[in-house]
């Protein structure tokens, strides 16, 4: 093979060398081109990815949002949701204005069955008869029911004066830790109503448990009157508490903790895709709506797994 190269013209060796060196030019070019470009756009393709990574994690929250208003519409939102979102006041749902129903947290799906209702000539004679809306649900309902005030239609006789018998049930009040007691230890040693029983462990278990007693005030109908009279007969162990680690929770999760509204869980995730992972739980308060008072209180429900 090599005899026959040299008895090829001096042109005709010189262009198969040149091929030669073209080739060995590109077979190594091939080899380190990947090496280049990837130092090259390294940082670029890594900016890149985190703004994708981003953008997804926004559409995901978007999508979270649309499911639960979805839930909420079809009235199949559950208790733990519906505590997130209702935030009752004292009302009289005939011709309650729509500003007020969507302060309560009701959406405009919601609003319109019931203003279609009114519309058909239907009124809310008693408080069950809200249970007629499809749309709300047991769990809105039972949030809402104690708040729900509707006038008599019948009036007392003018200058007749009805005497009534207050009727006031002694309280036997017993010590109870918070976090272990059940609806049986709440109404017997506290003196809770069976509603407010129900509502006070649905909440702490969306804590995660109480850190401490004045905690009970956060709880829907639980007023500060009732709080004066049990604080004294109230302990916590917080030996149980469930913690959430902030690497790895999920935004369906973290959002139904109390303390974590829409927008600051959205905030949370923001950060969390930004910075990659949180090396510190006071990173928590780079997040938009989390003030060191804030802070102080959601802090105990937050770790960082080892």
């Amino acid at each position: 093979m090599l005899r026959a190269f040299f008895t090829l013209s001096k042109s005709e060796q010189r262009g198969i060398i040149i091929l030669i060196i073209l080739i060995l030019i590109i077979g190594i070019a091939n080899l380190f081109l990947p090496y280049l470009i990837e130092s090259q756009s390294g940082s670029n393709l890594k900016k890149y990815n985190s703004e994708i990574e981003l953008f997804l994690e926004e559409q995901k929250l978007i999508a979270d949002s649309i499911n639960i208003e979805i839930l909420q519409n079809s009235g199949d939102i559950d208790l733990e949701i519906a505590i997130q979102k209702i935030t009752p006041f004292t009302f009289d749902p005939n011709k309650l204005p729509v500003e007020a129903w969507k302060k309560m947290g009701f959406t405009e799906s919601q609003i319109r069955t019931i203003k279609k209702y009114e519309a058909k000539g239907g009124k809310f004679r008693k408080k069950e008869d809200l249970k007629k809306i499809y749309s709300i649900s047991d769990a809105e309902f039972s949030i809402i029911e104690p708040y729900i005030v509707i006038p008599s239609p019948y009036k007392s006789t003018p200058g007749k004066v009805v005497n009534k018998k207050k009727i006031i049930d002694e309280v036997n009040y017993n010590k109870v830790e918070i976090n272990n007691a059940d609806s049986v230890d709440l109404i017997n040693s506290l003196g809770f109503s069976p509603w407010l029983a129900k509502r006070t462990l649905a909440y702490g278990k969306l804590l995660g448990g109480f850190i401490a007693a004045d905690q009970l005030k956060e709880v829907y109908g639980l007023s500060d009157s009732i709080y004066d009279k049990i604080e004294k007969y109230v302990s916590v162990d917080t030996s149980s508490i469930k913690k959430i680690d902030i690497n790895t929770v999920e935004f369906k999760e973290l959002l139904k903790h109390p303390y974590f509204d829409y927008n600051t869980t959205k905030s949370f995730f923001n950060l969390r895709n930004k910075i990659g992972s949180f090396t510190d739980v006071n990173q928590i308060k780079m997040v938009a709506g989390i003030d060191d008072s804030t802070f102080n209180k959601v802090s105990y429900y937050l770790y960082i797994r080892p």
